[in-house]
């Protein structure tokens, strides 16, 4: 698959500080799963949400999840969390989110993120034509 087809990613601020705090196999090992299944297919490999964070969908792998918004028309992914669920199957960072969310400052943080894409970052436009 050329490069052109794959989606790019962006860390908000504060889904690099969730990431950061995961164990460094548990990171090195979610990161080669990120890019072999979202870059390639972000909806088809993840789930969509519901109510505020409609917007957003949730990426598994193992205990861990990865909530992030697809912007089709540029081809590109804003990761805005990262958490580990609990017996329950919850997670504090759904909660987290949806608190920024009804702020705004989730938006925000997205918003922050895509300002410093490089062109060389964005796909090209021949990638669009079918």
């Amino acid at each position: 698959m050329g490069r052109s087809k794959l989606y790019c990613s962006k860390f908000t601020d504060e889904a690099l500080e969730d990431v950061k705090k995961l164990p460094k196999n548990v990171r090195n090992a979610l990161k080669k799963e990120f890019e072999k299944k979202v870059h390639v297919n972000p909806v088809g490999c993840s789930e969509p949400l519901f109510g505020i964070l409609e917007p957003y969908r949730s990426f598994h792998y193992g205990d861990y999840r990865v909530v992030y918004r697809v912007f089709e028309d540029i081809r590109a992914v804003a990761i805005v969390g990262v958490g580990k669920k609990d017996k329950n199957h919850q997670t504090d960072l759904y909660h987290r989110l949806q608190d920024l969310a009804k702020k705004g400052r989730l938006a925000e943080a997205i918003l922050e993120t895509y300002r410093v894409i490089s062109p060389e970052e964005m796909p090209s436009p021949r990638s669009h034509n079918r």
